[in-house]
């Protein structure tokens, strides 16, 4: 894989504060991936290359290397960016301070983007239709910058850069919803340095601040989902200091109280809130990195939760997501932990029993695996992170 040449465009002192339009974003380089499929290889033998043996281990899923030269990259996630009925790539690059985008021109080739090469600590990012115009935006926090930015597309991959928040001490986590019911999209977003679990109203596309808890020890993750089946949405946040999984209940007019579900949850790092037993409700998947657990809470219906444990050997685990991954009805879960260097599939029996497939055992550092469709066969993907080697990388099930 060659490395690449960073030719940011020059920027004005006060870019940071204004609305650019983006359109100058050039290709740098069209990306050959390297695919490793399982097929033949499923019998492994013991004099089979390094090669064979990984691409064994792939089992079900094929592995195309995106890219090897995004430093600490912490986020991947994928989208239909520029209208041509395919799926395209973002990624954070935290050392450079890049949001890139990766244009899929076809035949497993990607031509890298740089949407954003000033946004220092690029951690974050994902992906929504922002302002309800029919194409996909792109949201991205800079948590040494500590600021929010949202990436307006003009629905051919060319994008305005706005500055959400340029005071998010420590930004960590930016999702989009309907927060307060009004039919456009708020944001949630988690603060760490600044322990801050807040939201963002959106008023005509323009983002006011709320605050729901400036008590958060070192918050990692926040995600909104309707927690107790009042019709409006509540949230649901990790605290890594204060190895806390809570949520946040809605009376309905944006005011907030806050309910522990685990006080012991030790270097609570991501939660993700999902129907996983099928009863109705709302249940919270959650990772926690300093007890090496991934565990799901049960919630039973009242907002009350009991915590069932899924992997307590996830060593350092960072990140998990919900989705249906074998189309059997019912939620799975994919789960990636640095240590280890692991993406592993948890699939759910359709009572919340989970049995553990592992995807890939040698993805160094692993920090990052989101389901997608993304060669839109019907089946889910992967996209995921390689933290300590730098690497983007698509998992295709066969």
């Amino acid at each position: 894989m060659p490395r690449f040449s960073h030719n940011p465009p020059s920027t004005s002192p006060n870019l940071a504060l204004a609305t650019r339009p983006w359109a100058w974003a050039k290709p740098i380089l069209v990306l050959a991936v390297l695919s490793l499929s399982t097929g033949a290889l499923a019998a492994q033998t013991t004099d089979a290359t390094p090669e064979a043996q990984e691409a064994a281990a792939l089992g079900t899923y094929s592995r195309q290397v995106i890219d090897t030269t995004v430093d600490q990259v912490h986020t991947t996630i994928g989208a239909d960016l520029d209208g041509d009925g395919d799926t395209d790539i973002v990624a954070t690059d935290y050392v450079r301070g890049d949001v890139i985008w990766y244009r899929n021109t076809g035949n497993g080739n990607f031509a890298r983007i740089t949407l954003d090469a000033n946004l220092r600590g690029a951690y974050p990012a994902s992906l929504a239709d922002v302002d309800k115009d029919g194409d996909i935006d792109v949201l991205a926090g800079g948590y040494l910058g500590d600021m929010f930015v949202w990436y307006r597309n003009n629905g051919r991959g060319e994008f305005n850069r706005r500055v959400i928040d340029s005071r998010a001490n420590g930004a960590h986590s930016i999702v989009a919803g309907d927060l307060d019911g009004d039919g456009d999209r708020d944001l949630i977003a988690s603060m760490q340095d600044g322990n801050m679990v807040a939201w963002y109203e959106n008023r005509g596309n323009e983002f006011t601040r709320r605050v729901i808890d400036n008590d958060a020890h070192a918050v990692k993750r926040a995600e909104m989902a309707d927690m107790d089946r009042d019709g409006d949405m509540d949230v649901v946040s990790a605290s890594y200091k204060g190895d806390e999984i809570a949520w946040y209940e809605n009376n309905g007019q944006e005011n907030f109280e806050k309910h522990y579900i685990d006080m012991n949850a030790n270097g609570a790092y991501f939660v993700f809130p999902a129907d996983v037993d099928k009863d109705g409700d709302m249940d919270l998947f959650a990772a926690s990195k300093l007890d090496n657990t991934i565990a799901w809470y049960r919630n039973d219906g009242r907002g009350q939760f009991t915590a069932r444990n899924m992997d307590t050997n996830a060593r350092g685990a960072r990140t998990i997501i919900a989705a249906d991954m074998d189309r059997d009805g019912d939620i799975d879960a994919l789960a990636a932990s640095v240590s280890n260097n692991t993406i592993i599939l948890h699939r759910n029996d359709g009572r919340g029993n989970f049995t553990q497939v592992v995807v890939d055992n040698r993805l160094k550092g692993a920090y990052w695996a989101s389901p997608i469709d993304f060669d839109r066969d019907g089946d889910m993907d992967i996209l995921a992170a390689g933290k300590n080697s730098d690497t983007v990388a698509l998992y295709t099930q066969r």
